[in-house]
């Protein structure tokens, strides 16, 4: 039994397919590109430029304090 498609379906069934096969290779593209960044040791393209002592050090500077004022304020 032979399957007779018209042109009309050929080529929906035709563009149907190379959808599906860049799908897939897409999807490997982006798997290989995670596993690649998982991997890869590289180094900061950018860097945080800020003059914040805290940024630079990665601890707060040494007369940082906690203590608030309290304040007041009245209507």
């Amino acid at each position: 039994r032979y399957i007779i498609y018209s042109d009309f379906i050929l080529f929906w069934n035709n563009l149907s397919t190379m959808g599906s096969m860049m799908t897939i290779m897409f999807i490997f593209m982006f798997f290989y590109s995670i596993i690649d960044l998982i991997n890869s040791k590289r180094k900061i393209i950018f860097m945080i430029k800020s003059n914040n002592n805290e940024w630079k050090n990665n601890f707060p500077v040494l007369n940082h304090t906690n203590i608030e004022n309290m304040f007041l304020f009245n209507k």
